[in-house]
């Protein structure tokens, strides 16, 4: 974690600015978290966990990793890179907050993107990414030591209000005020959400009956002075063709908790299967 990146973060305890020192964030009230030695802070307190260890669990982690090196969802990770790229076109993103990154794919693939498509600038971007997940925060480290990676929550970024160009939250869960709190006048929120097809062959085994629920409109950003300036469909199709790549898929996502027993094993039982992706990407920008 460089100087730079500290220099935005806030103590989850008091909210006080945070300081770097050798291998530790402190702040003024003598709150200090340790920076572990795979590079990344743990500003989650255990008062605002809702149980001993939130979020993905270890075996979450590496099968998404797992399915997303294969590159299957490469398609919606270059439709973001695109998006943000067309954003800094008119104005400069320098701080960029992934809020759920996982694993660290997307803002990965992002940052290359810029880096490449944008060099000028790449070496003032500042990155965070935030996950409540551990075992996540713990894989990403591994990814991209320029990141400032955190374990954290997305109701409590522990980053300065009004310090932010650039939130991006895929498949996550968005806390809608305390996105627009963090961000500075005219910066975006680019979410991503699923479809009403995404994934519809494999749920058709899963479920005796599917509903086809249309994404979030994310109408409350709108209530908080926001305004949606582009929206994007991205769909396709992609083949998994072992059993290995079907479980990878199904422990990664929501399915695997919420369908029973004999759901998730006729989708268990599944050597090959083609899959429709389909996603909705959403761009707001902060205009108050």
């Amino acid at each position: 974690m460089t100087p730079e990146q500290a220099d935005n973060l806030i103590c989850p305890l008091c909210q006080m600015p945070l300081n770097l020192a050798q291998r530790q964030l402190t702040c003024n009230n003598r709150h200090s978290f340790d920076i572990a030695r795979q590079g990344y802070v743990n500003l989650l307190p255990v008062q605002h966990k809702k149980s001993r260890s939130p979020g993905d669990s270890k075996l979450m982690v590496q099968a998404r990793k797992s399915f997303l090196q294969a590159g299957f969802y490469q398609p919606i990770a270059k439709a973001l890179s695109e998006s943000v790229i067309e954003l800094a076109k008119a104005s400069p993103v320098h701080t960029i907050l992934d809020a759920g990154s996982g694993e660290g794919y997307y803002l990965d693939n992002l940052l290359l993107s810029l880096a490449e498509f944008m060099p000028d600038n790449s070496a003032t971007r500042v990155s965070y990414g935030v996950d409540i997940s551990k075992d996540a925060v713990l894989e990403a480290a591994k990814r991209n030591k320029q990141v400032s990676w955190i374990v954290g929550s997305n109701a409590r970024l522990p980053v300065k209000d009004h310090s932010l160009d650039l939130i991006i939250c895929l498949f996550g869960f968005p806390c809608y005020e305390e996105f627009t709190r963090k961000l500075r006048t005219g910066g975006h929120i680019l979410i991503v959400d699923s479809g009403a097809d995404h994934l519809i062959e494999l749920r058709e085994v899963i479920y005796p009956e599917v509903k086809k629920s249309p994404p979030p409109q994310h109408t409350e950003l709108l209530a908080l002075g926001c305004k949606e300036v582009s929206q994007r469909s991205v769909r396709f199709t992609i083949s998994l063709d072992t059993a290995e790549t079907i479980h990878n898929l199904l422990v990664m996502t929501p399915h695997m908790y919420k369908a029973s027993q004999a759901g998730r094993d006729a989708a268990e039982s599944l050597e090959s299967i083609e899959l429709t992706v389909d996603v909705v990407l959403r761009v707001f920008a902060c205009i108050d």
